[in-house]
């Protein structure tokens, strides 16, 4: 650079040269020199050598760019030493560029003077210098030039900001439809060069509330495990202390704290400004926080954290100084509309895959600008289509497009000669992963235990329910060798898995800078985890190896989930969120088969968890000492811990009706014999005609007569997961039940076997002596109908004048297709049953016959002579049915020991006469 700075002085000994050391005097704030520089200066200069840039010359790069953009013949110009990558920076396309192998020889001081003066130019294969592809990593603002396919979207979501200031665009998408690179690579682009992307048309004259977008302060970061920190560490990032400096971290705990007492982001608005004046920097007109990865809220942070950050971003958003965007996984937007500060502010902006004429564009276009080719004009359309064939398959479509051009370009080799060359028979975008691991092995064969290890036991996670997805791994979960081959499978050729290390002391280098400060932070320390989830679905030998540890991996999951809530715990209540119980006993099993696979903090929590147990076991203990004192000698051989807490519960929860009361009850009466139990409804003796008057369905031909001699009870709701979570608490239930990410409480019980309903109704009885049970077939169409002999409970037709009378797919109601509502969200029928018809199907005690010849014509339950009773009969439909399903005689039948996110049950009770 000095060499640079003396040929320049001696080509033009009147003309004024910025040079650092030089021009700057001792003690001066440096950057408001800098940018007065750059306000006189004719031309800026950029020389990027061996060691690249660093985070200073980027700052600088981006002070040259906002002259740029406000005068378009201002030459900011690339001095690349020659055989060096161009860095990582938007927009560098469009500058002067000068390879050189000595950028102070004549012939490069004569190309800079000349560029100097207007006349400068790109070279025509710039292919040779920089890769345009980014494999499977997210377009950020510097990869802007070779981001294309989103026009519409990025015009939409900018839009949006600016219509409605006070809202919160969540962009939501599958996973891998590229939403991270849309915010980047296309909104906040645009942003910094205050105008519209290149290829847009019709978009309009720029928003005038964004006349000086490109001085805005953005702060990127995602929620992680501590969200309330990791919105206020990008804060505290552009105040500028030294990284050694104490205070630092200080203020950071200070700033946090503050937040979760309830304080709000206006404060660190005006701290950040006032820090940026001291600094000698200009006030910025704005800020915008740009949320990636949103679903890391619901996954990965505890729910008192949650809901902090929800309040803390939803009180944000009025404040005129600030916007806010933020994009998530289609998969939790049930979470989201379960959130209900961020949903209260939110602004849905949907994210379909790319369609192909699109995805030509985003094969084609970076290789044109850069001067490169495809081998033949079909090549480009063939990935193309077959892209967008996966996409409708695969959400990881587009990123493993990404990885295969990636793959094809060819910059490092010496060789090359600009012509992308693939076989069309290797255009399969699902096979690029699995390719590379059934390589790796077939040249490490004795690696294959140590990956399987890894892949399964450190980098997936598995619900009982649902397909296994990827799991970060922090460093310090492998042993030394597994690092090693952890860092290999991350390195080309492989590159399998994905390693990173954040550091939190320091800017992320290409995102600071001075007036547009963007600090970007994605967690605490080193991990690793899987490139894509597409791995989990197309190697074979890896879903080999997770189902036959699918067990162990799904309880594991529910172990992280129980430890994180532990975490957020508040301290006087933490002893509350242990393990106890069944959970207990489960995680002491486990602990001793696989303590190895489980990390450091897992087995803490398991041996804290039973610590506790331990001291409330001598004080249980303790009161059945005093109890034997005052009991019969023969009744302490049958007195244990269990039996003594089923007893203190029912005590406190259990108050049965009595016999004189029973029989005092009339039809519609309601009654509830324990706190945590359903309440009943009487349902009258009668009769009705059973099955389909229309032909419809063969297992409800013929239709019959059913008299009920004697009335029974029916649960006025379906069973919901409080009062399933009694029974599991009780360890007489399978704590094992998920929700499938639709929560608990009130909503309906989901995901239950037929034997696992039975255990229920068992307990119910057990602890009441009263005699509970399910529904026989007959009474479930009984109760359903409710005296009625049409279509459905309310009439012949779905709705009844207009009003969504159920939730179906296909009922008209705001659940519809998309899950179960929380019970009594409609009217009842004419007993004062809810749901039953739709919401979630019910188990019922009768085995599967194909029809009802020979069929109970007392209501009882038909358990002899079925096609199996391996199948149970199912009624009432549910949200993910269509309305034909929730006919009063609908009638059908599934493996008693399934479970689905759409199956749950009610119940029954049989009253005295």
């Amino acid at each position: 650079m000095q060499r640079l700075e003396a040929a320049l002085r001696r080509k033009d000994s009147e003309g004024k040269i910025f040079f650092a050391p030089t021009t700057l005097r001792a003690g001066g704030f440096w950057l408001p020199e800098l940018a007065k520089g750059i306000t006189e200066a004719t031309a800026f200069v950029l020389l990027v050598g061996e060691k690249g840039l660093g985070t200073w010359q980027v700052i600088e790069f981006y002070e040259a760019l906002d002259r740029r953009v406000k005068q378009h013949d201002f030459p900011v110009i690339l001095v690349l030493l020659d055989g060096v990558p161009a860095p990582g920076l938007p927009f560098l396309r469009q500058l002067h560029w000068i390879v050189a192998a000595d950028p102070a020889s004549e012939q490069s001081i004569a190309q800079i003077t000349d560029a100097a003066a207007g006349g400068g130019t790109a070279p025509g294969e710039l292919w040779r210098h920089t890769a345009p592809y980014r494999g499977l990593a997210a377009m950020e603002e510097k990869d802007s030039d070779y981001f294309f396919g989103r026009d519409d979207k990025t015009i939409e979501v900018i839009r949006a900001l600016e219509a409605m200031p006070d809202r919160l665009p969540i962009l939501l998408g599958n996973s891998g439809v590229g939403k991270s690179s849309l915010a980047q690579a296309g909104v906040l682009a645009a942003l910094m060069r205050q105008a519209w992307p290149e290829t847009a048309t019709d978009a309009g004259a720029w928003p005038r509330a964004f006349s000086d977008s490109r001085t805005w302060c953005v702060l990127i970061f995602r929620p992680g495990t501590d969200p309330v920190r990791a919105v206020a560490e990008p804060f505290i990032r552009t105040w500028q202390f030294d990284p050694t400096d104490p205070r630092r971290e200080t203020r950071l705990t200070e700033w946090i704290e503050s937040l979760r007492r309830g304080g709000t982001l206006r404060g660190m608005l005006d701290a950040t400004v006032e820090r940026l004046q001291e600094l000698g920097r200009s006030k910025p007109p704005a800020f915008l926080l740009y949320i990636d990865q949103g679903e890391e809220l619901y996954v990965r942070a505890g729910e008192q954290e949650r809901r902090c950050f929800s309040e803390i971003v939803a009180q944000a958003l009025p404040d005129q100084r600030l916007r806010i965007m933020m994009s998530m996984r289609a998969d939790f937007f049930g979470e989201l509309q379960k959130d209900e500060a961020l949903y209260g502010v939110h602004r849905l902006i949907s994210i379909p895959p790319l369609r192909e004429a699109q995805l030509r564009d985003v094969v084609s276009e970076p290789a044109r600008l850069l001067g490169a080719r495809f081998e033949t004009e079909r090549l480009a359309g063939d990935i193309a289509q077959r892209a967008a064939e996966d996409s409708s398959r695969d959400a990881g479509a587009l990123p493993l497009l990404s990885y295969l051009l990636d793959d094809m370009w060819k910059s490092k080799d010496p060789k090359w000669d600009g012509v992308l060359r693939l076989p069309a028979p290797a255009i399969e975008l699902g096979r690029v992963l699995v390719d590379r691991a059934d390589a790796f092995i077939a040249t490490h064969p004795g690696a294959e235990d140590a990956l399987r290890r890894i892949f399964t036991l450190k980098l997936a996670t598995v619900r009982e329910d649902g397909e296994p997805t990827r799991r970060r791994a922090f460093r310090h979960e492998f042993s030394g060798d597994e690092w090693r081959l952890v860092s290999e499978l991350a390195d080309h050729p492989n590159r399998l898995i994905v390693t990173a290390t954040t550091e939190a002391t320091a800017p992320v280098a290409d995102t600071a800078r001075d007036n547009a400060n963007v600090v970007q932070t994605v967690g605490e320390t080193t991990y690793a985890e899987v490139a894509h989830e597409a791995i989990f679905r197309r190697w074979d030998r890896l879903r080999e190896w997770i189902a036959a540890e699918r067990e162990f991996l799904a309880w594991r999951s529910g172990l992280e989930a129980a430890r994180r809530a532990f975490a957020a715990t508040p301290d006087q209540s933490k002893n509350d969120a242990l393990l106890m119980g069944f959970a207990l006993a489960q995680a002491k099993r486990w602990v001793t088969k696989r303590r190895e696979d489980l990390s450091a903090d897992d087995r803490k929590f398991i041996d804290q968890s039973a610590k506790v147990a331990r001291t409330r076991q001598m004080r249980l203990q303790g009161l059945v000492g005093v109890l034997v004192v005052a009991m019969i000698a023969s009744v302490a051989g049958w007195l244990n811990q269990a039996w003594l807490e089923e007893r203190l519960y029912v005590l406190r929860n259990v108050n049965v009706v009595t016999a004189a009361q029973e029989k005092a009850l009339k039809p519609g009466d309601p009654f509830q014999e324990c706190t945590e139990c359903p309440e009943m409804i009487v349902v009258q003796a009668g009769n009705f005609m059973m099955g389909s008057s229309d032909g419809k369905g063969g297992s409800e031909q013929p239709q019959h007569s059913v008299t009920f001699a004697k009335r029974f009870a029916v649960s006025k709701y379906e069973l919901t997961f409080a009062e399933w979570d009694a029974c599991a608490v009780q360890g007489r239930c399978t704590t094992r039940v998920t929700d499938s990410g639709f929560g608990r409480g009130r909503q309906p019980v989901i995901n239950v076997s037929w034997s696992e309903a039975k255990e229920y109704v068992a307990w119910l009885s057990k602890i009441t002596g009263k005699s509970y049970r399910l529904l026989s077939d007959a009474e479930y169409e009984y109760a359903a109908r409710a005296g009625t002999q049409t279509v459905y409970p309310w009439g012949n037709d779905i709705n009844a004048n207009g009003t969504a009378m159920a939730n179906c797919a296909g009922c008209g109601s705001k659940w519809d297709g998309r899950q179960p509502a929380q019970v009594g969200s409609f009217a009842p029928n004419e007993f004062g049953l809810y749901d039953m018809a739709g919401n979630v199907s019910e188990w019922t005690e009768d085995c599967f016959h194909e029809n009802y010849e020979g069929a109970p014509t007392d209501g009882s339950p038909w358990v002899e002579g079925g096609v199996s009773c391996d199948r149970r009969v199912i009624r009432g439909g549910g949200w993910f049915f269509s309305p034909d399903f929730l006919r009063s005689a609908s009638s059908y039948w599934y493996p008693s020991e399934d479970r689905y996110d759409f199956l749950g049950f009610r119940i029954a009770r049989t009253l005295t006469p």
